[in-house]
């Protein structure tokens, strides 16, 4: 156990081992935690990942609460359906929230065929939904100012092509310079 800590000291941070966490392993933990008192929101897509290199990525990055912001959370892609990432996410003390109506319906994205069906998707999202939704976005800044690190997440790697990042732009437009923002 204190080889695994010494070489992944994140693992340490919430263990109830402590005799195993020695000095040099409690100053790798203050050094991966040094910005946590920095309000951060993430953007996280699954896209090519492997759950447990996505959770790993969360853990590294002491993130607090994962807000699932899919219309529809699940996945052909094991452990990343609703039950099992938030029973997962729970097990390494990172609460998981779904947020369903910052989420695109899934009619309106079966039938992008281009670049410019993409950006006419998210133009529609970012006049249409989110103006109708800000109690939501609202709810996603409280849960920020709060808990100071969380991550947006759905499906799409590529912050480019996804909606996640769009809500993260409209909330930077209503709270602006009031959270670092940082894509996984």
């Amino acid at each position: 156990m204190k080889a695994t800590y010494e070489e992944y000291p994140y693992y340490a941070k919430n263990s109830q081992k402590t005799k195993f966490i020695t000095p040099k392993i409690k100053e790798a933990i203050r050094e991966i935690m040094a910005d946590n008192n920095r309000t951060t929101l993430f953007d996280i897509g699954y896209e090519g990942k492997s759950l447990e290199g996505y959770l790993n990525l969360l853990i590294t990055n002491n993130i607090k609460v994962l807000v699932d912001v899919r219309k529809n959370p699940i996945s052909m892609k094991y452990g990343f359906s609703k039950n099992i990432l938030a029973k997962r996410a729970g097990d390494l003390k990172i609460e998981y929230m779904h947020i369903p109506e910052l989420g695109i319906d899934s009619d309106k994205r079966k039938s992008l065929n281009s670049s410019e069906d993409c950006q006419n998707l998210f133009a529609d999202y970012e006049s249409k939904i989110l103006p109708q939704n800000v109690k939501s976005v609202e709810k996603v800044y409280d849960i920020l100012k709060q808990n100071k690190r969380i991550a947006l997440t759905c499906f799409e790697a590529d912050k480019n092509y996804c909606h996640r990042y769009r809500v993260v732009k409209f909330m930077n437009a209503i709270y602006p310079d009031k959270f670092a923002m940082e894509h996984l």
